[in-house]
């Protein structure tokens, strides 16, 4: 179990990176000077993610174990094909996006608000903004040090053309501004291609999540037990993430380093007080949302602007808070391809205890009178009250 962590408010304000703060990189990549990629925009909020510019600016250099950034650009302007080596996954929360697999893109399908995709590692894919205004698109990445992308062969000759080049260490080199252009990263050459992987249609479809199709479980966290005040869904996405809910199923297969889940939370309801040893990154998509850390007897709480990005770490006490009057959603994404054991605080462990519920010796929410002994000692749970000053 880590220490637990408490956070004045300037650590926390450092950890709440508002859309206001989102600085966009239009000169990130090699290809920005190909006519149909100009306008393209990328953001680094965690991490740097794969920006090939030496002067992009982070939000919160801090390692998470994954990477947080996003892209926006406007309608037609495409990202050209290139691969990752670690797991790249798309939130679509605006617009819609084409998106096209393969060294040539030949194969292509659409995500619209909603949808996720998780792009496997050393595959060639690109995007292209079909939708009619700027979009966005969340682009979670596996590892601290993600290793840099490999370009399409003909995406570094188009951009040579344009006088962008990059060096052996996947650095940019400009030639307009005099940069010498004569030891540069080559093409990759058929040899080489035909180590690239590919997925066919059905396997790259088993990585596509669509949001009708989202399984949402009401019983994902013990304080759901607690009645309305603690009215809080998940639906899983990728990895085990947060779920208390047994009988929860990851409809994305494979590991990624982290777990995604969205979340929804009605009005005037939270979470409840409680902590874990991962990191941590809600992207705050819709609502009005209060994020409060460190317990009710030293809270300190932040309301960001819909559409932040908000990073609480490991050890920290948090409720994530509705205090709209809709409701209000949130993709979590949570550190590590393991599941994640929640601490609860000791009101949330005694009056659910009270209504009948506890936590299984895997950490499932079970009938109390089911357990073999009582909940809140059963392995793998402690009583840990932030009120307590822990």
């Amino acid at each position: 179990m880590v220490q637990s962590v408490v956070l004045s408010e300037g650590e926390l304000d450092g950890r709440v990176i508002e859309p206001g703060d989102f600085v966009a990189d239009t000169e990130a990549f090699v290809d920005v000077r190909i006519a149909r990629s100009k306008g393209k925009a990328s953001y680094s909020m965690i991490g740097p993610g794969v920006s090939q510019n030496a002067g992009q600016t982070v939000n919160l250099a801090e390692p998470h174990g994954f990477n947080v950034g996003a892209a926006s650009m406007p309608n037609g302007v495409v990202n050209n094909p290139h691969l990752h080596y670690t797991a790249e996954v798309f939130i679509c929360t605006g617009g819609r996006w084409r998106f096209s697999v393969g060294e040539h893109g030949d194969q292509e399908f659409e995500i619209g608000a909603g949808d996720v995709f998780s792009a496997p590692p050393w595959v060639f894919r690109g995007f292209t903004n079909v939708g009619p205004d700027d979009g966005w698109l969340f682009v979670v990445l596996g590892g601290d040090d993600t290793g840099g992308i490999i370009w399409a062969p003909g995406i570094l000759r188009e951009a040579a053309e344009t006088g962008m080049f990059l060096s052996r260490s996947n650095e940019l080199i400009d030639a307009h501004l005099g940069q010498s252009a004569e030891d540069v990263l080559h093409p990759l050459s058929p040899e080489q291609l035909s180590t690239i992987d590919s997925y066919d249609d059905t396997e790259l479809a088993e990585r596509t999540l669509r949001e009708p199709n989202l399984q949402w479980s009401d019983r994902a966290l013990l304080s759901s037990a607690l009645g309305r005040e603690h009215r809080v869904a998940l639906a899983p996405v990728l990895g085990h993430g947060l779920t208390e809910d047994r009988r929860t199923r990851t409809p994305i297969p494979g590991p990624h380093g982290f777990g995604i889940e969205w979340m929804t939370v009605a009005p005037g309801a939270s979470t409840g007080w409680h902590r874990h040893d991962d990191s941590q990154v809600a992207f705050l998509v819709d609502g009005d949302w209060e994020v409060a850390v460190n317990g009710a007897d030293h809270e300190v709480g932040r309301r960001p602007a819909p559409g932040s990005v908000v990073s609480v770490p490991p050890g920290a006490w948090r409720d994530l808070r509705n205090v709209g009057a809709g409701e209000a959603r949130a993709a979590i994404v949570t550190g590590g391809d393991g599941p994640t054991r929640l601490t609860w605080s000791d009101d949330v462990i005694e009056r659910a205890a009270a209504a009948g519920f506890g936590l299984d010796a895997a950490g499932y929410l079970a009938p109390r009178d089911l357990l073999a002994r009582s909940w809140s000692t059963a392995p793998g749970q402690t009583n840990g009250s932030p009120t307590r000053g822990e």
